[in-house]
């Protein structure tokens, strides 16, 4: 049994908006959730315990004009990390 076993969820966002930002993407977080549900668990059975989750993050827009700028990022999915009990 390895030590520790790390996971990747990716792909999780999908293209939303209207006519003026068609570009606009954001997490399929409920999919997300239950992907990291059934892995924890089926992980735990298999004798680990979660170390971590960190989320996969990706920049998305950077708008500047005349009053100042924003930008924006979407969490595209997570690495998961298990330890053996």
């Amino acid at each position: 049994m390895k030590k520790y076993i790390s996971v990747t969820i990716c792909n999780k966002v999908e293209s939303v908006g209207n006519d003026y930002n068609k570009g606009f993407r954001k997490c399929k977080t409920e999919e997300l959730a239950q992907e990291i549900e059934d892995l924890c668990n089926q992980y735990d059975e298999k004798g680990y315990e979660l170390a971590s989750i960190v989320p996969i993050v990706q920049g998305q827009h950077i708008v500047f004009s005349s009053d100042g700028s924003w930008a924006n990022s979407v969490t595209e999915g997570v690495i998961i990390t298990f330890k053996a009990k």
